[in-house]
């Protein structure tokens, strides 16, 4: 059994796309973990989360990036140690459609998962 596992995606759509071509290319990872940072840096953070989302196998958890835009969307202010890019991650909430805000809103911060005898945490 083969995973593969995904951090830091940061709205680079075009390079996700060219990551996850070479997954399926295999055709032996049967499990995608992605370890959250999703959105943010990059323009396209709905098509990363939209094209994650869509997989099948796909687990998922929040990153640092995720939960300083949720808080700023919340009204709780911007996360500590990310006061600097506040005004990035307002830009990125403003632009997230309602469906990529709810999915980054249901994220875990953890998962625990039992794949073929492996225990993922």
């Amino acid at each position: 059994m083969k995973v593969a596992i995904l951090t830091d995606i940061h709205g680079n759509f075009p390079a996700l796309q060219a990551v996850l071509a070479d997954i399926d290319s295999r055709g032996d990872v049967e499990h995608t973990f992605c370890l959250g940072d999703m959105i943010g840096i990059g323009p396209y953070s709905n098509e990363v989360i939209e094209m994650l989302y869509n997989r099948e196998n796909m687990i998922a958890i929040s990153g640092n990036h995720e939960e300083a835009v949720l808080s700023l969307l919340q009204n709780k202010g911007p996360l500590e140690g990310h006061k600097g890019i506040a005004e990035h991650h307002e830009w990125i909430g403003q632009h997230l459609s309602a469906e990529s805000i709810k999915r980054i809103q249901a994220l875990p911060k953890f998962v625990e998962k039992e794949v073929e005898g492996h225990r993922f945490f």
